[in-house]
């Protein structure tokens, strides 16, 4: 069967349809495929465009430690936070999040779609606890000058936002970190690919991928065969069972985030807030986000009233006036967990006509511009404006790691 497409990308999430954007403006026929399965990442996350706080564990990090402090029942010695991504991938982030302002001008003029790129005070961490006090004192220390959070006092904190409570112990504030609207990026992505000439399939769900030795051929939709030059997997917290019907291992995992949105609400927060508790950032039209669990529960999208309650007490906490709005809508999403919290990129050794765009984990929004313009580049031959080898799938087979979270 003949090509029906150069490339063809599985995966209909924001990074799926950011790929799918970076190639067709280089003139690649592309073929996007998604199947709309509920729980998709994009539905799980904030929009935070948090590069430094992720990397450095003061975004969603600190609430993924908590969880697992709490079900190891140690908090493993290191200060109450999570240990630090490693900085190669902090520099990506950065550079990721730099493209946001230019990428939102264009998507608005070639898609006719407004992402929401909002930019406020940046991203505020509250502190509560002395160990957590520690963990950012340390933290600080370990950072350059340029990336390291501002300490704040309690007077501070309600100061910046009058709002918050003022019974902790303080904040870490990190300029710059700002927001956009998942579910429009993804949407923005996906039409200024169309209007670059891709073409896209909805409810079509591959099967599998074809591979005859030692080439990817194409991907199988029920009795079709789609045969294409390139399969990019873009398939979020699928990827992993994609990968293994051609006999790619590729660990990623579902990671359930469950998400309360609130009633609309006057302007009430300029910055985004995280705790070890949950995030909380107000979107553009004013509900207030408030997000998230970070659970290793398969492929279950359901909504448990046990993490709705948490979230919300956590939520009240830092914003105590909360405790009087209305609850406007509860979801999950599933985000594409990996062992050491980093993507996957790139091509696979010993294997042609392949390449992974997997595992973004809580970071995917944030890295989709940087990610989808090296997954074009790396699939169209092009040096990659980034060196992509420390985030490559080789990277697990020298230490064959569980293929586990954390």
């Amino acid at each position: 069967m003949s090509s029906v497409a150069d490339t063809i990308v599985v995966g209909g999430g924001v990074m799926g349809c950011a790929i799918a954007y970076e190639l067709a403006r280089r003139s690649i026929p592309v073929l996007l495929l998604d199947d709309s399965l509920p729980g998709r990442a994009t539905s799980a996350s904030a929009g935070g465009l948090w590069p430094v706080g992720e990397a450095v564990g003061l975004g969603c990090g600190v609430i993924y430690y908590a969880a697992q402090s709490a079900a190891s029942a140690s908090a493993n010695g290191n200060g109450g936070g999570p240990e630090p991504l490693p900085a190669a991938f902090r520099d990506f982030l950065v550079a990721s999040n730099a493209r946001f302002p230019q990428l939102a001008a264009e998507l608005l003029e070639t898609s006719g779609v407004d992402i929401e790129y909002t930019c406020g005070w940046g991203l505020l961490f509250l502190i509560y606890e002395e160990r957590q006090r520690m963990f950012v004192e340390r933290l600080v220390r370990s950072l350059e000058k340029t990336e390291r959070p501002q300490l704040l006092d309690p007077a501070e904190v309600v100061r910046l936002e009058r709002q918050v409570t003022p019974d902790l112990l303080g904040g870490a504030l990190l300029p710059g970190e700002h927001q956009v609207n998942p579910m429009l990026l993804a949407e923005g992505y996906k039409r200024a690919a169309l209007r670059h000439g891709a073409t896209f399939r909805h409810h079509t769900r591959v099967t599998g991928l074809r591979r005859n030795g030692d080439r990817v051929l194409g991907v199988e939709v029920g009795d079709e065969f789609l045969a294409a030059r390139m399969v990019v997997n873009a398939a979020g917290a699928w990827a992993g069972r994609l990968a293994a019907t051609a006999g790619i291992d590729l660990p990623v995992i579902p990671v359930r985030g469950q998400i309360v949105l609130t009633e609309t609400l006057p302007e009430t927060l300029s910055v985004c807030i995280t705790t070890s508790d949950c995030y909380l950032a107000q979107k553009h039209h004013g509900e207030m986000l408030i997000g998230s669990t970070t659970e290793l529960a398969g492929f279950d999208v359901s909504v448990t009233p046990e993490a709705i309650r948490t979230l919300c007490r956590g939520a009240v906490r830092a914003v105590p006036l909360l405790r009087r709005v209305h609850v406007k809508r509860t979801w999950a999403g599933l985000r594409p967990g990996t062992p050491d919290e980093l993507p996957i990129l790139g091509p696979v050794d010993g294997l042609e006509g392949y390449m992974n765009s997997a595992g973004g984990f809580r970071t995917g929004i944030v890295a989709s511009p940087l990610t989808a313009e090296v997954t074009a580049q790396l699939a169209c031959g092009e040096q990659p404006s980034v060196d992509v080898d420390p985030f490559r799938a080789n990277r697990f087979a020298a230490t064959q790691q569980q293929c586990v979270i954390g």
